[in-house]
C-alpha cells in the first residue's frame, strides 16, 4: 500500500462543478462531455463509440446571416448533504454562457463561467472557466477539423483515486486537437492527434502532465446500415515525475450498425498494454459499446459500457483497469415537458496494489418548458464512493432552479 498511498496524494481525477441544473456538482466530465457538439473537433470523447452529450446548448438564439449566437443563464438553488464528500451546505448556482455558431463557415466557439457557493461550507465554493473553439473544412472528398480548449476546473472526492480531497483542487487543462477523414470507395480513413495539458497549483504540482494522443480509424461502408471498424491508438503520459510516466497502445475492432433516426448499435473490442518507464507492464483486454435506441418519437434510450486501462481523462498516476456502464432514459410527457433518468455504475482495480472502488450515480430530472426561452427545472442526484480499504462516502443533492435562452 505504500507506494499507491504516496501517489494517492498528488493525484486526482478531474471533475467540474458547472453542471447546474442537470446533473449534480460532483459528475466527472470532461471536455467533450462538457462542449456542445456544435464545436466542430468536441462533444463526443476522442473515440469511435463516443458519448453524447444530451444537454449540449444549441444555436437557438439571434441570427446573422449565417452567424448564430446564442446566450444562456441558468440558476439554481438547493441542498446538497456532501459536496465533495465534506459538511452538507445549501447550494446556489449559476453559469451564464454564450455559443457562437456559422454551419455555412464550419466555425463554433463557446464559452462559459460557473460557480457554485455553499453558504454552510464555503471550503466547498468553485469558480470555473471553460473555453472552445473549432473549425471544420469540408473538401471533396475529405474532412479537416482543427479545435482547442482551455478548462479551469475543480476536483473532488467523488472520484477514482480522490481519498486524500477534502476541498475541491482548481486544475487547469489546455487542449488541441486536429483530424481528417479520407474519403476512398468503400473505405474511411481518419488520423486523429490530440494534444492535453494538465496543471495544478502550488503542491498538487506533481500532478501535471502532458497528453500526446494519436490514433487512426480505418472504416468500411459497404452501403446499407452497417459498418466495419478498425482503430489503433497511442497515449504518452509524460509526468513532472519521470517514474510516473507511461505509454498506452490499444487496437479495436468492430461492428456498428445504424438506422438513421431509430438506433444505432456498436460494438468495439481488442486489447490494450500499458508500459510504464519503471515496473511491469500490464496487456489487457478492452471494450467498448453502446446502444441507441428510439421506441417513440417521445422516448430516448441510450447505454454505453466499456472496459479500458486507466481512465483517458482522468489525473492520475496510480493505473487501474476501469470498467463502467452507463444508462440514460429521456421521455418527453409532453411538447414542454420532459422527464430524464440518469443511472452509472464504475469500478476500478488497481493495477499495483489490492485496492478497488466503485462509483455509482444516479440522477432524476424534470423540465418544463414555461416559453420557447424559459425553463425551469427540477432534479435529485445521489453520489456514492465505495472502496475495500478506504472510507465510504454518500451525496443526496437536490436543486431547482431556471435556464433563460433566447
Amino acid at each position: 500500500m505504500s507506494y499507491c498511498n504516496a501517489r494517492r496524494k498528488i493525484v486526482f481525477f478531474p471533475v467540474l462543478l458547472v453542471a447546474l441544473l442537470h446533473g449534480g456538482p460532483s459528475h466527472a466530465q470532461l471536455l467533450d462531455t462538457l462542449l456542445p457538439s456544435a464545436i466542430p473537433g468536441y462533444g463526443q470523447k476522442f473515440s469511435v463509440v463516443a458519448q453524447r452529450r444530451q444537454f449540449a446548448p444549441g444555436a437557438t438564439g439571434l441570427n446573422f446571416g449565417t452567424l448564430a449566437v446564442a446566450p444562456r443563464l441558468a440558476i439554481a438553488g438547493g441542498y446538497d448533504s456532501a459536496p465533495g464528500g465534506g459538511a452538507g451546505s445549501p447550494v446556489l448556482q449559476a453559469s451564464p454562457s454564450l455559443l457562437l455558431t456559422d454551419p455555412t463557415a464550419g466555425f463554433g466557439l463557446y464559452g462559459q463561467a460557473s460557480v457554485s457557493n455553499y453558504p454552510a461550507n464555503h471550503a466547498q465554493d468553485t469558480k470555473t472557466v471553460l473555453l472552445g473553439a473549432g473549425e471544420r473544412i469540408r473538401l471533396p472528398r475529405e474532412t479537416i477539423t482543427l479545435s482547442a480548449a482551455y478548462l479551469r476546473g475543480a476536483a473532488t472526492g467523488f472520484a477514482f483515486d480522490t481519498a486524500e480531497i477534502t476541498t475541491p483542487i482548481p486544475y487547469g487543462v489546455q487542449n488541441v486537437r486536429a483530424s481528417d477523414k479520407i474519403a476512398s470507395g468503400l473505405f474511411t480513413l481518419t488520423p486523429e492527434f490530440s494534444f492535453s495539458h494538465y496543471v495544478f497549483p502550488g503542491a498538487q504540482a506533481l500532478a501535471n502532465r502532458t497528453q500526446p494522443q494519436a490514433m487512426l480509424t480505418l472504416a468500411y461502408v459497404p452501403g446499407g446500415p452497417l459498418t466495419a471498424l478498425l482503430r489503433a491508438a497511442a497515449t504518452q503520459l509524460d509526468y513532472d515525475i519521470p517514474t510516473q510516466d507511461a505509454d498506452i497502445y490499444q487496437i479495436l475492432g468492430g461492428l456498428r450498425k445504424q438506422q438513421d433516426g431509430l438506433w444505432t448499435i456498436a460494438l468495439l473490442a481488442g486489447a490494450a498494454s500499458r508500459q510504464p518507464r519503471t515496473g511491469p507492464s500490464l496487456t489487457t483486454p478492452i471494450l467498448e459499446a453502446r446502444a441507441d435506441w428510439m421506441p417513440t418519437m417521445l422516448d430516448k434510450i441510450s447505454l454505453t459500457a466499456s472496459r479500458e486501462i486507466d481512465d483517458p481523462d482522468a489525473i492520475s498516476a496510480a493505473p487501474y483497469t476501469k470498467t463502467s456502464v452507463n444508462l440514460i432514459l429521456h421521455h418527453e410527457l409532453s411538447e414542454n415537458f420532459t422527464v430524464t433518468i440518469l443511472a452509472g455504475l464504475a469500478n476500478a482495480q488497481y493495477i499495483y496494489t489490492d485496492l478497488h472502488e466503485f462509483l455509482a450515480t444516479g440522477e432524476v430530472s424534470a423540465q418544463w418548458a414555461l416559453s420557447p426561452g424559459l425553463s425551469v427545472e427540477a432534479a435529485y442526484w445521489y453520489n456514492t464512493r465505495q472502496a475495500n480499504m478506504l472510507s465510504a462516502a454518500n451525496e443526496h443533492a437536490v436543486t431547482l432552479g431556471l435556464t433563460w435562452k433566447p
